[in-house]
């Protein structure tokens, strides 16, 4: 779920909501790995893309620069990989049962220029960026198309956050494994927030009754991140959570680890991780 809150009078409510939503969609429709007409399907399916469009573009770059960031361990050449666990277009929520793939070295299968992208090898998922990304330029747009100055965008947990007139905002910690319980609080000006782990988006193969999660990690890890972009944050967050050794010196961050604070940065104030 998306929760949009404003902390300014606004007089068309309705006109943001449309713009939004409007917003949104069209981001789905670009980016989605289950829309088979999406650009990121396209590309996976023909290995190229002639004359791209910029944002394609910049998101890709990105992409590659995360993956050099986080010494590989961000890596949007895992699509096939989703597919084989199970997180697929049709949700079967069942792993093939063939070899595992080989990861590719995202580096190495994926080319990018502003006016070709090409594939070499694998398949692209931008489940690990796509929604930060999108966060950070819908907040683009509140501020240069309606003026907004104090919000928050939640984006199923991403958040992007201006202020509150002025004030930070605290934000509460959710519990990895308890959802109706909180473990701490962090408060947040001009700041972004994301959080994850392979509990929440995780299922019981049909078949075998193994447990699968759609970081397709063994780790159990939650992170919580905080970053001067919503991008950054949902990126590492996702990079955390698979190896926690992944730091950045312009982040704070929390990891639990099997219900034990393994890292805590000044801006967390916790209770307890039990």
């Amino acid at each position: 779920h998306w929760n949009i809150e404003l902390f300014e009078p606004v007089k068309d409510v309705a006109r943001i909501q449309h713009a939004t939503q409007d917003f949104l969609a069209e981001f789905e429709r670009r980016y989605s790995r289950f829309q088979v007409d999406s650009w990121l399907c396209q590309l996976n399916r023909e290995q190229v893309l002639l004359d791209p469009h910029p944002q394609f573009v910049d998101l890709l770059q990105r992409s590659l620069q995360y993956f050099t960031d986080t010494n590989e361990v961000f890596n949007i050449a895992i699509g096939a990989q989703m597919d084989r666990s199970g997180y697929d277009s049709t949700y079967s929520f069942t792993a093939d049962q063939r070899e595992s793939l080989f990861t590719p070295r995202l580096t190495a299968v994926l080319s990018v220029t502003p006016t070709e992208l090409l594939l070499q090898n694998g398949q692209l998922d931008l489940g690990g960026i796509g929604k930060g990304y999108v966060i950070d330029a819908l907040a683009n747009m509140y501020q240069a198309k309606f003026g907004l100055r104090y919000f928050i965008i939640n984006g199923g947990g991403d958040l992007c956050v201006t202020s509150n007139n002025g004030l930070p905002v605290s934000i509460t910690l959710t519990h990895p494994k308890n959802q109706t319980q909180s473990i701490g609080t962090v408060d947040l000006f001009n700041q972004s927030f994301a959080a994850s782990s392979p509990y929440i988006r995780s299922w019981k193969d049909t078949k075998t009754g193994t447990r699968q999660n759609h970081l397709l990690t063994t780790n159990q890890v939650a992170s919580y991140v905080v970053a001067d972009t919503c991008c950054d944050a949902d990126v590492f967050a996702t990079a955390c959570a698979v190896d926690p050794t992944v730091t950045s010196k312009t982040l704070q961050l929390l990891l639990v680890q099997n219900n034990e604070v393994i890292k805590s940065d000044a801006a967390f104030t916790l209770h307890t991780a039990k």
